[in-house]
């Protein structure tokens, strides 16, 4: 029996199950206006060990480090974005996650009393 048919009597194409990838938010006009563009990459993702100081340096003076964190928290990028490595934004991510969740909890609880 050929690759493509069923048992029946119609031929039947088989087709691969793609599911989709997740989808990066686009990094935006303000990553032209970092103090990143024309630096050295290897500068922003250090070698294993390395705490990229200098990324750190430049990034703490950067005007747009706060909507680098967030694109890169988003986007779960490798190396040092906003200052941060990819841990550390990972970890900022989860405490915020928490605090929604306990300010959820306290809304509900506040509206199950009324």
């Amino acid at each position: 029996m050929a690759k493509d048919t069923s048992i029946g009597s119609r031929a039947t194409r088989l087709r691969p199950v793609v599911t989709p990838a997740a989808v990066a938010p686009a990094l935006g006009e303000w990553h032209g206006r970092g103090l990143c563009v024309g630096e050295d990459p290897d500068v922003f993702f250090p070698s294993h060990g390395d705490p990229g100081m200098e990324a750190r340096r430049i990034c703490s003076i950067c005007p747009v480090r706060d909507d680098c964190v967030e694109y890169s928290t988003e986007a779960d990028e490798d190396g040092i974005w906003g200052g941060l490595d990819q841990q550390e934004r990972r970890s900022r991510k989860r405490r915020r996650q928490r605090r929604e969740v306990v300010a959820q909890s306290k809304d509900n609880r506040a509206g199950d009393a009324a």
